[in-house]
């Protein structure tokens, strides 16, 4: 099979959540073509979208061995990242970032992930980081500082994703986070979160994303299931895959999201499964609502619940008796509260008193 159509066949795949697939595809070809550099690395892209991170790193260093270019560095710099190897994956980023030289393209991303590689080793206290880079052998070793070595393994945690007409959003599959210890950072075509575990590791997730966001309009919110990260689109194109270099196949979506035969699209994920997202929105939605709270937390989850329930005329009185009160009293009988003014109530023992600027 031609290379070009090759390439085609498994992002028609990817863009049907079939990875596992492609995988296997490719390993066909491979079988067939075993000195073809671009095979490899192909293989390689596809096996961190599976999270097969020590595999991915075989094959990109394979790849590097036959003769790949500078994206063969940063597909093995990203697979080293995540097996925690910071130190080899900043030599490998440098690397392909010289070899790229001035044409970097759409593989201006070597800086990106410099900076990860950087922050991460200062974190770990590492000191004896050579600032020439090598290129990392298939089957060869080198000396680690026994920080490095002993770093605490991270949980597994699983992410997925779903696309609307103008927002990317990313769910993380973590609980009890604190919002205040989440830190998430966007560029243009990047996305990085990164949180302390309770087991005392830190979790951590970047991405190279497929097409230009817009970082001011990106945000994210913390609740106690999971972490979501909404990531406003540039252009109003539907994305066929998360990751990559946006050369997969783009199709104008209009406003129901339907595609040209009339059909509803399923959304592409990061998963090799289909995902029932209804399914999943509900799950998680009664997950949150079924979350034990304490003090004010409980009594404010209370008054939402109330007023999101209730008919117009109790959110008329919640509204009314609040404002006029002082936010002292809050009502939800309409009929009570319709006709007068609602009376300042402080509590027993307290003065109520206005405040002058």
């Amino acid at each position: 099979m031609e290379y070009i159509t090759l390439q085609s066949e498994v992002n028609k795949l990817n863009a049907e959540g079939q990875t596992l697939q492609a995988i296997e595809l490719l390993t066909s070809e491979i079988k067939v073509h075993p000195d073809n550099p671009e095979l490899f690395l192909l293989r390689a892209q596809n096996l961190l979208k599976l999270d097969k991170y020590k595999e991915a790193s075989s094959d990109a260093a394979r790849a590097l061995t036959l003769g790949a270019g500078a994206e063969a560095n940063l597909v093995h710099g990203k697979a080293l990242f995540n097996l925690g190897e910071y130190v080899e994956s900043l030599q490998t980023f440098r690397k392909g970032r010289s070899k790229a030289g001035s044409d970097l393209g759409g593989l201006d991303q070597f800086g990106q992930w410099t900076v990860w590689c950087e922050e991460r080793i200062k974190k770990l206290g590492i000191t004896d980081v050579t600032t020439e880079a090598t290129e990392k052998a298939p089957g060869s070793t080198m000396e680690k500082p026994e920080s490095a070595a002993n770093t605490m393994p991270v949980p597994k945690i699983k992410h997925d994703w779903y696309q609307t007409e103008t927002h990317i959003v990313i769910t993380i599959l973590v609980k009890n986070l604190k919002k205040e210890d989440v830190k998430v950072n966007f560029t243009d075509k990047t996305v990085s979160v990164s949180a302390p575990l309770p087991s005392g590791s830190e979790y951590s997730l970047e991405l190279d994303i497929c097409h230009p966001i817009n970082p001011l309009e990106s945000s994210f919110r913390v609740v106690p299931s999971k972490i979501e990260v909404k990531m406003k689109k540039v252009d109003g194109i539907r994305w066929a895959s998360l990751e990559g270099d946006g050369s997969s196949p783009n199709v104008k979506s209009n406003l129901t999201g339907a595609s040209m035969d009339g059909s509803v699209p399923s959304y592409p994920t990061s998963s090799t499964k289909k995902h029932d997202w209804n399914k999943i929105e509900a799950e998680v939605k009664k997950e949150e609502e079924e979350e034990k709270l304490e003090g004010d937390a409980a009594l404010n989850q209370l008054f939402q619940n109330i007023y999101g329930q209730g008919s117009d005329e109790t959110r008329r009185a919640m509204n009314k008796s609040f404002m006029e009160s002082g936010g002292t009293v809050l009502s939800t009988n309409w009929k009570e509260v319709a006709s007068q003014k609602v009376e300042v109530k402080p509590p027993d023992g307290m003065e109520y008193k206005k405040w002058n600027a």
